[in-house]
């Protein structure tokens, strides 16, 4: 059975498909530079077209609970909405890993997004980096605190759709409880 795990987003998403326990492929999507409501297209095709190419069985998706405002909530659940869209489109079933369920088959129950990258580069011998990609400063910033090239953050959605299709793989596939 082939798992693809999407980690939807309407700034960055990540993708991971994996196969007999293993990761065959991942990646990040940048929608950033792409405004609302035209995102919701860009990542409906997006999506539609990568389900269309890497032909998997099952779709992973997190189920929504977290919101920080309305905002977070528009665009959440409108992003999953497209990428849900985008398997029944391709004929794919969808399935859906709560955030607690992902945390229990990726490291402890309350672990963090970098706790999960690192049990995920762990396991599968990765790279961190490219499963956790690092983002850099473009130029210096107007109080010279941070100058170009300056580590500002690590965008952990790749990581993620991984830890969905190992989630998925341990709960419906190896029967792990």
């Amino acid at each position: 059975m082939k798992i693809m795990g999407i980690d939807h987003g309407t700034n960055y998403a990540g993708w991971a498909t994996m196969t007999k326990g293993k990761p065959i492929a991942f990646g990040l999507r940048d929608y950033s530079d792409i405004k609302m409501p035209k995102v919701l297209n860009a990542i409906y095709q997006d999506n539609y077209d990568m389900i269309q190419n890497h032909r998997p069985d099952v779709v992973v998706l997190e189920r929504p609970v977290h919101f920080k405002n309305a905002n977070s909530v528009i665009a959440l659940v409108g992003a999953y909405s497209m990428v849900t869209l985008a398997a029944l489109h391709n004929r794919v079933t969808i399935a859906e890993i709560r955030p607690s369920e992902l945390k229990m088959f990726t490291g402890k129950g309350n672990a963090d997004k970098e706790t999960v990258a690192v049990e995920m580069q762990m396991l599968f011998d990765l790279d961190l980096d490219e499963i956790a990609i690092p983002v850099y400063y473009k130029r210096d910033d107007r109080k010279g605190k941070y100058k170009a090239g300056d580590f500002k953050e690590r965008l952990y959605d790749p990581s993620d759709a991984l830890a969905l299709c190992w989630a998925y793989d341990q709960k419906h596939i190896r029967g792990v409880a």
